[in-house]
């Protein structure tokens, strides 16, 4: 008899590492901006990245618990561990059109599209928005964009609005346990 435990976490792992292996440049002239043999990154080393980043914005948005990923967030708009909301979803499937056939209800019923729309989103963020060499930077500078760009999506961080200051003091406090 196969231990069920074995089993999740080797269904967690498989998870990571395809999400992590699925990074796409995703357009002809990123292809030119960052070519393929600029990343000597292995798909370790990215699943690391998104590890560390994840856990991050779960210290956040969930005091670092692992909530369902239905439960509603103060202010009714975000759901679950890493606080995804339905614009989020809507802006994965905008540029990812194959994940259009996943309802917002989908996502937060299945934890396997809950991480996979979570990874891409914070990816659309890093290197579509904000136009990140993410690859090439040191983790904690990572996790600062991303933290407030999670906040305040990509539109206000692009203005340069403010995030609150007990968010900031949060993350602090991440990377400094984390460093």
């Amino acid at each position: 008899m196969v231990n069920h435990h074995l089993l999740i976490a080797l269904y967690k792992d498989a998870i990571a590492l395809f999400c992590a292996a699925s990074i796409s440049v995703s357009s002809p002239a990123d292809t030119q901006k960052y070519p393929f043999h600029h990343y000597e990154i292995t798909s370790h080393n990215k699943t690391e990245l998104w590890h560390y980043l994840r856990k991050g914005i779960n210290y956040l948005e969930a005091s670092g618990k692992d909530v369902p990923l239905d439960k509603v967030h103060p202010g009714g708009k975000a759901y679950g561990p890493l606080a995804l909301t339905p614009i989020a979803v809507r802006d994965v499937q905008m540029h990812y059109p194959r994940l259009a056939r996943h309802s917002f209800k989908d996502v937060i019923s299945k934890r396997s599209l809950y991480e996979k729309f979570a990874f891409i989103y914070a990816d659309l963020l890093l290197r579509h928005y904000i136009r990140m060499d993410y690859f090439n930077m040191p983790r904690t500078e990572v996790f600062e964009v991303l933290q407030r760009a999670w906040f305040l999506g990509p539109t206000l961080y692009e203005k340069g609005h403010p995030v609150i200051a007990s968010r900031e003091l949060q993350a602090l406090q991440y990377i400094s346990k984390t460093s």
